[in-house]
């Protein structure tokens, strides 16, 4: 019977467009708190289906994180976050599938952002306001040290990695600063470079193969006021505007998102249940796609809140807090977001997404 099953989803899914993507696989985590899990789904030609749920062996905190980021890959690993328990969990990825391979504590508390490159791996501890940084060797994580922020309560967001991996980003939302660390040849960080941002509130960000950072920033939730900017990463640290606080004329911009191709890149508005697209020129300037701020709208009393590409850039996923699904979205080639039929149910609080 399952086998007959899973060939009627496979028939169905071949009657789509082949632009819908493919077959393409996200993660997200439960955040629950008494056994965090990694849920894994898979979308075959846009519709998307659950697949199955990976225990990290740590805890979560049952309630959203406020942060970009909870889970991080890289070509052979996924790391996830468990916040609750105060320590991250390293898994060997093959396909859909998921190893466990090593659970260690960040010597902090409440880590909420992870991001990888290479054998390095930083959690963001927003409880104690640290980065602790780590090496994988042998498929284990090592404590390589931790890392002070700009200082107590800064709110902090996420943590990531520029392309070039010669830099460590932080965002702080209740500082209005983006934080640019040094990474050392022994993989530990420098002194901070301290900038600020466009506007308030620094959230989410991505950044765009050619070193393009793209952030968000909620302006403390203030109806219709969100922004978004990008910026060039000089050697010493210090950001270049390209283009400061752009209008999204919607509410509480915090997760960003970007397709392989880098022309585009979007905002999801939690306090809108919207998402905002915009177009992203040569240089990294932004320029709104819609007039109205919306590019991509979901159901009614939504909460959007993590979204990531596929592999091919043509499905956005989209964590809707508020129903606790997760979406999906094509994209044409103009940019335009179309909402597809269908979705994955989550306990309440998941947070966290990351898509192949």
């Amino acid at each position: 019977m399952l086998r007959y099953a899973f060939a009627a989803v496979l028939f169905s899914a071949a009657t789509l467009p082949a632009q819908f993507g493919g077959v393409s696989t996200f993660f997200t985590q439960t955040n629950d708190a008494a056994d965090n899990q990694i849920q894994v789904g898979v979308s075959f030609f846009g519709r998307v289906f659950p697949f199955r749920r990976f225990s990290t062996g740590g805890q979560g905190t049952g309630a959203g994180l406020g942060s970009q980021s909870a889970l991080a890959q890289s070509s052979h690993y996924l790391v996830a976050v468990n916040a609750g328990s105060n320590d991250i969990t390293l898994f060997r990825r093959w396909s859909v599938f998921l190893f466990r391979r090593d659970v260690e504590s960040t010597g902090g508390t409440r880590p909420t952002s992870v991001t990888i490159r290479g054998n390095l791996v930083y959690a963001l501890n927003a409880g104690s306001d640290n980065l602790t940084g780590f090496r994988i060797w042998h498929g284990a994580l090592h404590a390589i040290g931790k890392f002070a922020l700009s200082g107590a309560k800064v709110g902090a967001a996420q943590v990531g990695f520029d392309p070039t991996g010669r830099h460590v980003v932080v965002t702080e939302k209740a500082t209005n600063q983006i934080l640019v660390y040094p990474v050392n040849k022994d993989g530990t960080l420098g002194k901070p470079t301290v900038n600020k941002s466009a506007a308030q509130t620094p959230f989410g960000f991505v950044f765009r193969r050619d070193g393009t950072l793209v952030v968000s920033e909620a302006v403390g939730g203030q109806s219709g006021k969100s922004k978004v900017s990008s910026y060039e990463i000089r050697g010493n640290g210090t950001l270049r505007t390209i283009s400061g606080a752009v209008a999204t004329k919607q509410t509480a911009a915090c997760w960003i998102a970007i397709p392989r191709n880098g022309r585009f890149a979007y905002s999801t508005n939690t306090g809108s249940a919207s998402i905002t697209g915009f177009r992203v020129d040569g240089k990294g300037a932004l320029t709104l796609l819609d007039a109205s701020g919306v590019t991509g709208k979901l159901r009614d009393g939504a909460r959007p809140i993590d979204a990531d590409f596929n592999t091919r850039g043509r499905l956005l996923f989209v964590l809707d807090s508020e129903h606790d699904e997760i979406v999906s979205f094509y994209r044409d080639h103009r940019g335009g977001l179309h909402l597809l039929h269908g979705s994955v149910q989550l306990p309440d609080g998941a947070a966290g997404l990351i898509a192949r």
